[in-house]
């Protein structure tokens, strides 16, 4: 994945994961995902596989550049995020092994100790905040908790996510919402360890809520 990163106009950093965790679902549903489809067998290869996900950050012409390169974007809030059709990293095309990892400062929101009731079917997708990561490290984690939360959803709540807009809310709890949360998220991921944590690292948890 790569986020937009425009110096005069950087994004707002929960944009940036709901832009993520928006794109990585909206790539598993694409047309092209299907049997037969253009992306289908690097989808599933990589799906199949110990799943890793890198953000990148782009600006001017480097950005243009990377739209080139096979994948879709989202638009979310501030946040614009490309997410890549799947493939190894040590064979990524140039226009995106340019790109840098390392995460430009973004302003971040303060804690959140309370989740407000929605009127929306909403996905929502808490970060441990017993655990620092970068934002683009936290961007991925978001990504995966969206894809394992979308691939465990039944046909029902599929259907009405999508008739509500596939809304997400991604917070930083306060740790006294993330251990209750955690009473009733039915997805959490643990980290591989390849960057920033330890392997098997409690990261994300989410779950689905009815407006």
């Amino acid at each position: 994945m790569a986020t937009r990163v425009e110096k005069l106009s950087p994004p707002q950093v929960e944009d940036v994961f709901g832009a993520a965790a928006r794109g990585v679902i909206a790539m598993l549903d694409d047309h092209r995902n299907l049997a037969g489809g253009e992306w289908h067998e690097d989808i599933q290869a990589w799906n199949g596989a110990r799943i890793r996900k890198i953000m990148r950050r782009a600006r001017g012409a480097a950005w243009e550049k990377a739209q080139e390169v096979p994948g879709l974007t989202v638009h979310y809030g501030s946040a614009q995020v490309r997410v890549f059709v799947p493939g190894f990293i040590d064979e990524a095309p140039p226009a995106l092994a340019k790109l840098q990892i390392q995460s430009t400062p973004l302003d971040e929101p303060d804690p959140t100790a309370r989740l407000e009731p929605t009127e929306h079917t909403t996905l929502t997708i808490a970060l441990n905040p017993d655990v620092e990561m970068s934002w683009g490290k936290r961007a991925a984690q978001v990504a995966h908790a969206a894809q394992r939360s979308w691939e465990s959803l039944d046909r029902t709540d599929r259907l009405d996510w999508n008739a509500d807009g596939r809304r997400v809310r991604v917070v930083q709890p306060t740790v006294a919402l993330w251990e209750t949360l955690l009473t009733t998220a039915p997805t959490t991921i643990r980290d591989g360890g390849f960057t920033e944590v330890a392997p098997g690292t409690l990261t994300t948890a989410a779950q689905l809520s009815r407006g």
